[in-house]
C-alpha cells in the first residue's frame, strides 16, 4: 500500500488491529498515531496516513 494513502478512522483501526472506538480514545488522549481533518469543518472526517500508522505501530513494538 502506498505510504501516502489516507485512511478513515475505521480503516485505520482495521489496519492496526484495533477497534474504531479504541482509535477514537487514543486520538482524544493524544496517544495515538498522527491524524488530520480532511477539511476545515468540525464535521470533517479524521484521516490517517499509512506511513504514520506504520511508524506508530513500530514505535509501540519497541516500547514493549
Amino acid at each position: 500500500m502506498n505510504p501516502r494513502t489516507k485512511l478513515t478512522t475505521t480503516q485505520a483501526a482495521r489496519y492496526v488491529g484495533l477497534s474504531k472506538r479504541q482509535m477514537e480514545r487514543l486520538r482524544d488522549n493524544g496517544a495515538g498515531p498522527t491524524w488530520f481533518r480532511a477539511g476545515d469543518s468540525l464535521n470533517s472526517p479524521c484521516m490517517y496516513e499509512v506511513a504514520d500508522l506504520d511508524m506508530w505501530v513500530k514505535a509501540r513494538k519497541g516500547a514493549r
